[in-house]
């Protein structure tokens, strides 16, 4: 089982480069499931309708979300009918959408959890374990492999839901940081962990943006509208090999596309 799950898409460029490249790399790599972190398409201000629906007819599988999911223009209905386009699952019940699915990936059903950290994120979500907990006892029976995409930004944080949960969850990868992680590594119970992907945007500038206006926010805290670098388009990735027997993770490889 090879599971594939790419970084932050920061904006309409790094939506233009899955489209035209997303494909060709599942063939390349024969990629079972593609996990895709959304929630920044619209140049780190959510995402639309419009923008799921590119990344799902690209080659997501599950799109997955975090602290900017509900700015999306127009995306709260969408949350509700689409079980595959994922919010944290740890924010209040009363939010729209979903915080795991169960999808299909070469006859084996994936159990995919999107959640958030606490630690440095506003407003502080709820604590993310008694949900998970949850999940993972409701659905006992329902899935073969678990996946989680923890949205955080402290690499301390990530780390240690990777450890409660090792040999429970397969993969565990962190998201929101934008930057690619070195410290891919399988835990002692089998499962997979990196603390973050990077990210599907313009090179060159500020986590994806235009590093003039990003400057001018630091020195003045003065609003503004972010841009998008003008660097060349890259994906980070990486590439999760599970035996479906087992659950554990038997190889990480980290793409760049």
């Amino acid at each position: 089982m090879k599971i594939l799950a790419i970084g932050d898409v920061t904006s309409p460029g790094g939506l233009e480069h899955l489209k035209n490249r997303l494909w060709n790399i599942r063939k390349l790599y024969g990629v079972d499931l593609c996990i895709v972190s959304g929630e920044n398409a619209s140049v780190i201000s959510g995402i639309t309708p419009e923008g799921a629906q590119t990344l799902f007819h690209s080659g997501a599988d599950v799109i997955t979300g975090g602290n900017h999911t509900l700015r999306g223009r127009g995306i709260l209905d969408v949350l509700e009918s689409e079980k595959n386009l994922l919010r944290p699952l740890n924010l209040p019940d009363e939010v729209p959408g979903y915080g795991y699915t169960i999808a299909d990936a070469a006859g084996y059903r994936v159990l995919v959890m999107n959640a958030l950290g606490q630690a440095m994120m506003e407003p502080v979500p709820d604590n993310p374990y008694p949900k998970i907990d949850r999940i993972l006892k409701n659905e006992e029976g329902r899935y073969d492999i678990a996946v989680m995409d923890f949205h955080a930004e402290a690499t301390g944080e990530k780390c240690a839901l990777a450890y409660a949960y090792d040999g429970a969850i397969s993969v565990v990868f962190g998201t929101h940081t934008h930057v690619p992680t070195a410290d891919a590594t399988i835990l002692p119970n089998g499962t997979g962990y990196i603390s973050d992907l990077g990210m599907c945007g313009e090179t060159g500038g500020v986590l994806g943006m235009d590093p003039a206006e990003v400057v001018r926010r630091m020195r003045t805290r003065l609003p503004g509208k972010f841009t998008p670098a003008s660097g060349k388009v890259r994906a980070d990735g990486v590439l999760f090999t599970v035996d479906p027997e087992s659950k554990w993770v038997k190889k990480i490889e980290r793409i760049a596309f």
